[in-house]
């Protein structure tokens, strides 16, 4: 499946020849390619809440002390946004798919409802307003308005920093106008193989300059937009087998022994010595008795599996 191994392009072939040395020498720079790239199957497992229609529903998150990955969560501290997403021509199997893949587009919605709640773990179905402007949610919430997507974030900036979610069903038989949601955990179900990939060969101590011009397939087979990728990240190890580290896939930010990130401004090159941990350390180098992982991701996208992983091979 995987045909070729690590492609090495000299920097001078990039404009500005960026991996140039202070003394003018060209650097070697490493290709991002997709036979280096990992693989994911799998989607989301999303719940649903039937509930009346047409009335004032309130929704309780004081119980939800884990997240949809089943991280510890605090109700209050966690949870800055409630949302509600409207799909009026799409099923909930629809919704899911395209949040699974990156793929719905601004023209599948009918618009996004909030409500911040402050220091409550509550909120009522007519709190929520458009982008701060009153909003009469619920003459549209009905049996017959389409699926709607409910989600608690951290956070406020829509689609982004999302805890929990679910699909709500508004019934005309229902006469249910209380919800008291409980932690449904495992709603990202995938499937990760980091072992079919020809791993990324890079040294020990830099620099390192990295390109992705000619990366075009994601981890799930989907085309990769290089105007998403925004943030590399590099992680580090200890004590796990590559099997271990595909099981626990969506726990990998918890585990990491180091875990380095650099912010992306567009382009598809960026250098490894700008990268720095949540304190502010800057990336060391690469140690050849961890297991390291290097990623490129999208943070806005709706599914946070990086749109490309692979393991690096640490040579001296």
């Amino acid at each position: 499946m995987f045909r070729k191994i690590l492609d090495v392009t000299p920097a001078l072939f990039l404009v500005g020849c960026a991996g140039c040395t202070d003394e003018g020498e060209e650097e070697a720079v490493i290709s991002l390619l997709n036979e280096h790239n990992y693989e994911w199957s799998g989607g989301l497992n999303i719940p649903a809440y039937e509930t009346a229609e047409l009335v004032d529903i309130h929704f309780d998150w004081s119980g939800l002390d884990k997240d949809m990955l089943c991280h510890d969560m605090d109700p209050v501290a966690d949870i800055d946004s409630m949302g509600l997403t409207r799909f009026p021509l799409l099923s909930e199997e629809e919704v899911a798919e395209g949040l699974t893949n990156n793929s719905l587009l601004q023209a599948d919605t009918s618009g996004y409802v909030s409500c911040e709640p402050g220091d409550r773990t509550e909120c009522w179905l007519s709190e929520m307003s458009f982008g701060g402007t009153p909003y009469d949610t619920i003459n549209v919430y009905k049996e017959s308005g389409g699926t709607f997507l409910f989600n608690l974030q951290t956070g406020t900036e829509p689609g982004q920093g999302a805890r929990f979610v679910a699909f709500l069903q508004p019934r005309t038989a229902s006469d249910v106008t209380e919800l008291l949601f409980t932690p449904t955990c495992d709603v990202a179900q995938m499937e990760v193989d980091f072992e079919s990939l020809t791993q990324v060969e890079m040294s020990a101590d830099g620099p390192w300059t990295i390109e992705w011009s000619q990366l075009s397939i994601s981890g799930n087979g989907l085309p990769v937009i290089p105007g998403d990728l925004d943030e590399v990240m590099v992680a580090s190890f200890d004590g796990y087998e590559m099997s271990e580290l595909e099981e626990q896939f969506i726990d990998l930010d918890l585990i990491a022994t180091d875990l380095y990130t650099l912010q992306l401004d567009g382009g598809t090159e960026a250098t490894l010595s700008g990268l720095v941990d949540a304190e502010g350390n800057g990336f060391a180098g690469f140690t050849t008795d961890q297991t390291w992982l290097i990623a490129l991701r999208c943070t806005s996208c709706t599914n946070p599996a990086p749109v490309f992983m692979s393991v690096v091979k640490v040579v001296e």
